[in-house]
């Protein structure tokens, strides 16, 4: 996210009142998850939109997430995956899907949801691909938008 990052606020005065008087004068500590969460995506898609190349990065809104959960309805006890889970938005919507009636989970499937149900690598610079991290791992459902128009070398 940060390769080849520019500060494009030159002046020194601008960035103390951006960072001292606005950022810093924030409770962050009282924001709910989600709140932190929007904030850090929002980040990340305008960084990627200020690149020529989409930083390499595709961001699914929200809404098209819970649409896409909605429809696959994971179900408790399966695993899942997102082969490019970036921010992590497939997983958290699966988990929070998965979670709307908590209290109908037995033990058991609430430990799995806890430890086991919900896999995500991300290809990122200086890792191999996604998939291969993966190995001969098998998951039940595949949740993801993958970033279409990336090579990988066949494996030899």
């Amino acid at each position: 996210m940060f390769r080849k990052a520019q500060n494009k606020i030159q002046d020194p005065a601008k960035l103390k009142r951006l960072v001292s008087d606005l950022i810093d004068r924030e409770q962050w500590v009282t924001l709910g998850a989600d709140i932190k969460g929007d904030a850090y995506e929002g980040l990340l898609e305008k960084n990627a939109q200020d690149t020529k190349s989409g930083a390499g990065q595709y961001f699914t809104p929200r809404p098209l997430i819970d649409a896409v959960v909605a429809c696959v309805a994971p179900r408790p006890g399966e695993t899942l995956v997102d082969p490019a889970c970036g921010t992590g938005g497939f997983l958290l919507a699966a988990h929070t899907w998965m979670m709307r009636d908590g209290s109908a989970l037995t033990q058991e499937q609430r430990e799995h949801l806890r430890r086991d149900a919900l896999r995500g690598v991300e290809i990122v610079q200086g890792t191999d691909d996604a998939l291969r991290q993966l190995g001969d791992q098998r998951f039940d459902v595949v949740l993801t938008n993958p970033p279409f128009g990336r090579k990988s070398t066949p494996r030899a």
